[in-house]
């Protein structure tokens, strides 16, 4: 134990480390002169940082992007899981959807804004539809990947002992899937954060991109920096999150790897 906590403060250390060498060549290089006078210095983009968390504004912002976020986000994972765990498990459908999952997963998604737009007018709901459109396909996929892995022992036993159709599903093709299926989750929770923040610059919906917008228009750069580490940092907490949860879940596949 003691040399685990050990290991871990010493990570943390060098990860601090690193981020202090990034926000000092950043300072550097803004002090220097070879930046835009638009980027501004580490302590201005801190003092607005500061502003922001105590302004309503901004946390009725925030409020409005992750509600957006993940809104979609979990209409995705639930879409995802259910037709990849069906379309991996039957080859029939496996082998006539390929097409279509190739070809929607290199669609940009964000060029569908004007019709949805259209739709439903540039509001939430719009915002949700077009995160969960965008996050839909690394779950998928994932999940399709997990329901085809299964290996010719467990296979052959399935077929041997006629295992019915729903404990396979219970014992054999869910526990296969789930490390896959955790996978996709933790990164389209990346991208439901990214892709709300990206509709709201551009559909000017309520949110974080909106204020990012409006911070542009005001020459307020550093405002503008500060909601766009936020964001970051939103995205980078909600995916530590998942990997403890999945880490916890999963405890008996990591015993097994090891």
């Amino acid at each position: 134990m003691t040399l685990l906590r050990s290991r871990d403060l010493r990570l943390l250390g060098q990860r601090m480390l690193a981020v202090a060498l990034l926000l000092g060549v950043w300072q550097a290089v803004v002090a220097a002169g070879l930046l835009p006078s638009m980027v501004p210095a580490v302590g201005a983009v801190c003092a607005a940082v500061a502003a922001s968390v105590v302004s309503p504004a901004f946390w009725q912002a925030l409020g409005g992007t992750l509600l957006a976020a993940l809104a979609g986000w979990v209409i995705a994972t639930l879409v995802g899981v259910v037709l990849g765990l069906l379309i991996g498990s039957v080859r029939f459908l496996d082998r006539s959807t390929a097409i279509l999952i190739d070809f929607g997963r290199s669609f940009p998604v964000l060029a569908l804004m004007p019709v949805v737009i259209m739709l439903l007018g540039s509001n939430t709901r719009m915002e949700i539809v077009v995160v969960a459109l965008s996050a839909l396909w690394p779950i998928l996929i994932q999940t399709i990947y997990g329901a085809r892995r299964q290996e010719a022992a467990v296979a052959d036993t399935v077929a041997v002992f006629r295992i019915p159709p729903l404990l396979r599903f219970r014992r054999v093709l869910l526990p296969g899937a789930l490390p896959f299926i955790a996978t996709g989750v933790r990164i389209s929770s990346a991208i439901s954060i990214l892709v709300a923040v990206g509709v709201e610059v551009i559909s000017q919906a309520p949110g974080i991109g909106r204020q990012i917008t409006l911070m542009q228009q005001n020459a307020s750069w550093d405002l503008a920096f500060a909601y766009l580490l936020f964001t970051g940092f939103v995205g980078w907490t909600l995916a530590v999150i998942l990997q403890k949860v999945e880490g916890h879940a999963l405890t008996w596949k990591r015993q097994i790897d090891d």
